[in-house]
């Protein structure tokens, strides 16, 4: 049995085409315009990818916080079930997933069998997400996939007072000013970011195995200042923004 999962995201649409148990295909698409628009570009680029036509997908379903809007899709399931699914499908041992993408985070906890039992949602600060990365990307010249290893090679711990974006941006343009090196105010940002996520994250309550999805999970500065705070180790997928699509795959897949 061949099935389908498109992730819709704020910046992005990830594809999985599943057979049975093996990936048989992933696309990203950066969303340009309208979501339907976007998705279908996606769609077509993994059939055409996979070698596969339409007709030979089972099943297809949309995830994602645009998910509706993916009118040719056969269903459609909430982020935060996919994101267990697809977690629990790549570490059985799953407990927590931790998944942060552009614009917000989410706690999800699940049981031994992979399904959601709790989750907690922060999508109203940007400081705990991507799109605060990519303000500081572009405020130091640093490219997003140079900031994580940059950060890791800090010589002194750079404190961010404020949890606040906005306010944040200020405190890093006087450490500049100051002389601070790139490497200690990125890990500054890292440890605010990380730690704006863990205050969430102890609300839901976090238990081992936990594994990190969605986009930020690439930037290994955020990881490593998450895994210092939650004093665990964290499961990282060597692809962690498709987790979403995976496990709308997946859904599509156990569909009755």
């Amino acid at each position: 049995m061949i099935t389908a999962g498109i992730d819709i995201g704020h910046q992005s649409v990830n594809t999985v085409i599943l057979d049975e148990e093996t990936i048989i295909n992933h696309t990203t698409v950066i969303i340009a315009g309208e979501v339907e628009a976007a998705a279908r570009v996606a769609w077509e680029k993994s059939l055409a990818e996979s070698g596969l036509q339409q007709d030979q997908i089972n099943r297809l379903f949309a995830t994602g916080v645009g998910r509706e809007k993916v009118t040719f899709a056969d269903g459609h399931k909430t982020e935060m079930l996919a994101h267990v699914q697809g977690a629990f499908r790549l570490f059985p041992g799953t407990r927590t997933v931790i998944n942060v993408g552009a614009e917000g985070s989410r706690i999800l906890k699940c049981d031994d069998r992979g399904n959601l039992t709790n989750f907690i949602m922060n999508d109203k600060c940007a400081s705990g997400a991507g799109v605060f990365l990519e303000t500081v990307s572009e405020m130091m010249q640093v490219s997003l996939s140079d900031m994580g290893p940059l950060s890791l090679k800090h010589t002194q711990k750079v404190p961010l007072t404020t949890t606040c974006a906005v306010f944040a941006e200020s405190e890093i343009v006087a450490e500049i000013h100051k002389g601070t090196s790139i490497e200690n105010i990125l890990w500054g940002v890292h440890e605010s970011i990380a730690s704006k996520i863990f205050t969430g994250s102890k609300r839901a309550g976090i238990e081992p195995e936990l594994v990190f999805t969605g986009g930020v999970a690439q930037n290994s500065g955020v990881v490593e200042a998450f895994k210092n705070q939650a004093g665990m180790e964290i499961n990282v997928p060597d692809n962690p923004e498709l987790v979403g699509a995976l496990g709308a795959a997946i859904l599509a897949r156990n569909s009755k």
